[in-house]
């Protein structure tokens, strides 16, 4: 446990995107508030935000592994890293995704009834 704690505060203090997915995090779970999301929702957003913190831990080891294995500058270590990096944004679109097929219906509640 202790070096998974040490891994996440490593990913914080190395890695700029932590920070942003971290503020997208907690803007999507005020949204969510704001919003009442469901249980089912929270479901799917909850799920969408541990893929994009998975998928970030999992790029953040390879691009170590790789740096490792290749400190001089290599073409095929470039591409592994940019398939990590890949890997990402795709989760991180789909998270998107998912965020705005919850959170349009329940604004559109709002927007059209005033609550939730």
């Amino acid at each position: 446990m202790k070096e998974a704690i040490n891994g996440i505060i490593t990913l914080f203090r190395e890695e700029k995107n932590a920070k942003i997915h971290a503020f997208c995090t907690i803007a999507v779970i005020w949204s969510g508030n704001l919003l009442n999301f469901s249980s089912v929702d929270w479901l799917w957003i909850s799920l969408a935000i541990a893929g994009v913190w998975t998928s970030e831990l999992f790029n953040s080891a390879l691009e170590r592994i790789v740096d490792l294995a290749s400190p001089e500058v290599n073409p095929l270590a470039k591409k592994a890293k940019d398939f990590a990096a890949g890997a990402v944004l795709v989760m991180a679109i789909w998270a998107i995704a998912v965020f705005f097929l919850v959170a349009i219906p329940n604004l559109w509640i709002i927007l059209n009834f005033g609550k939730i």
